[in-house]
């Protein structure tokens, strides 16, 4: 094969070449781009309540991050259709933890009522004389009922830190129905079960206060 024919040959391999990647570029360039999957996030606001001046003579109150089983320990919205299984919405989440997200409703609650000289948070510190432990046993939207409906279940401990005693302990329960079948719904519903019981609880801790010495 000639100079001349290998020139051509070579010419015609590198235009082919070019036709290709110029097809694959305009190949690339007309597929539809990924479309970012929104999250939608929700919280637990809760109602400031009527603040009462702290109790002078009252016991320093320590309220600790309530507990939950890994299911509910997470920012992923649950939900139950059928007994014994728990699912979790796609595209929607709690901003953090339900846990995490309910301390702060604790400890608005509890220092508004009065009764305590201070309520305070693990990390401070205050020398507390009671401690507040809450486990979470249930925290999801249930389609089982009609219309649906938001389970909350709460085991509540009060401990006296001076002779490691449970001085108060009780399981308390709050179902609000939900104003729509829809993740949105039910965290309406479940602001509403949470803000419905966190008064209970409360009143249960201050009737179960120990005497002042």
């Amino acid at each position: 094969m000639s100079n001349r024919e290998k020139l051509m040959k070579n010419f015609h391999t590198a235009a082919a070449l070019l036709v290709v990647a110029s097809l694959l570029l305009s190949a690339c360039s007309i597929l539809p781009k990924a479309t970012p999957v929104s999250v939608e996030r929700y919280t637990l606001d809760v109602q400031p309540p009527t603040t009462t001046p702290a109790a002078a003579d009252g016991p320093v109150l320590l309220i600790a991050r309530p507990l939950a089983r890994a299911e509910l320990d997470t920012s992923r919205m649950a939900y139950r259709e059928q007994d014994h299984e728990i699912q979790y919405f796609a595209r929607s989440r709690w901003a953090d933890a339900p846990p995490q997200l309910m301390l702060p409703g604790l400890i608005e609650a509890f220092e508004a009522s009065g009764r305590y000289a201070a309520v305070i948070r693990i990390g401070s510190a205050a020398d507390p004389q009671l401690r507040l432990d809450t486990e979470l046993l249930e925290f999801s939207q249930d389609f089982r009922a009609e219309p649906s409906r938001f389970d909350v279940r709460l085991r509540l401990q009060l401990v006296d830190l001076a002779s490691r005693k449970v001085i108060a302990s009780r399981i308390f329960e709050a179902h609000q129905n939900a104003p729509a079948s829809s993740p949105y719904g039910g965290a309406q519903a479940a602001n509403a079960a949470w803000q419905a019981m966190l008064p209970e609880l409360v009143a249960y801790c201050t009737a179960n206060l120990p005497a002042s010495p």
